[in-house]
């Protein structure tokens, strides 16, 4: 007993707070939890009921994720007040952490999925119980939402449809890292010239694209696109013969009453910044449409 009040030993408090014995020397020596009674003779220490508390608050506030120092100072220098101002900035940084990881967890996701999107082309599309009604697997006709987009946009000499913008790509990635953008798509070229210009070797007015989430102020190089009608169809494999899948498209688009109605695009699902094989790359092809009255 010490003024009255029961003593426990460093093995008692161990076991009632559940905290190790090495813990509780080294808050000792850090001066976080000094025990009240220290025998001269054994160098026993001893603790009061009052110190399970501040005990109990130490593990709280480590929980909580402040630093052995900061809880020093919250529970020996600190009033309610600086505790709710502090309990407030750490609620802060959980939520802003809270937003990075979920973030991360989407971007993660999509990837997942542009992968999962790959290889179920991949297995379906020589199996004959796929096509439907003399359309080509993979080939459809959708509505493209409303997307915001960071994007540059020039004139190419003498492009290439077969060889991919990576500089112009790599512009891209910049301009988000910079900003701090979170990107929600895959990457997309469209092409401002008359279909399948693009394959000749001509001159080729291109805008590349990525889809973000949001962006604030009026900056040249973000903007929004509205949403469009489009027939749509997938490329399983390298660049070289996109082509044929272009043909394929416009083809069936004019068979079956559509019109093109603006640039061609080309989204990059599965390209070479995701996998080295070319053969295991999937883009999509977009073709804005308008139906023939």
């Amino acid at each position: 007993m010490i003024d009255g009040k029961k003593l426990y030993t460093i093995g008692d408090i161990s076991k009632i707070c559940g905290v190790p014995i090495k813990t509780l020397r080294y808050y000792d020596e850090i001066s976080l939890l000094v025990p009240s009674r220290r025998d001269t003779e054994t160098n026993y220490r001893y603790y009061t009921e009052s110190q399970m508390l501040i005990l109990h608050n130490i593990k709280k506030l480590q929980n909580y994720g402040f630093s052995l120092d900061e809880i020093r100072e919250l529970i020996y220098n600190g009033s309610l007040s600086s505790l709710g101002e502090n309990l407030d900035k750490r609620l802060n940084e959980i939520h802003k952490k809270i937003e990075s990881l979920q973030s991360l967890y989407d971007k993660i996701k999509f990837e997942l999925c542009m992968i999962k999107t790959q290889q179920e082309f991949s297995q379906n599309k020589d199996n004959p119980d796929t096509c439907k009604n003399d359309t080509p697997f993979g080939l459809k006709v959708e509505t493209i939402p409303e997307r915001k987009l960071v994007y540059t946009r020039r004139v190419e000499k003498n492009y290439e449809n077969s060889r991919i913008l990576i500089s112009r790509w790599f512009e891209l990635f910049n301009l988000v890292r910079k900003n701090g953008l979170n990107v929600i798509g895959s990457i997309t070229e469209t092409y401002n010239n008359s279909p399948l210009e693009q394959f000749l070797k001509k001159d080729c007015d291109v805008q590349t694209a990525l889809p973000i989430s949001e962006f604030t102020g009026d900056y040249p190089f973000f903007k929004t696109e509205p949403e469009f009608k489009a027939v749509t169809a997938m490329h399983s494999g390298n660049y070289e013969n996109i082509i044929s899948t272009h043909v394929t498209a416009l083809k069936w688009l004019n068979k079956n009453g559509f019109e093109v109605c603006g640039p061609v695009m080309q989204e990059y699902i599965i390209s070479p910044v995701d996998v080295k094989n070319r053969d295991e790359f999937l883009t999509k092809i977009i073709i804005p449409v308008s139906e023939n009255k």
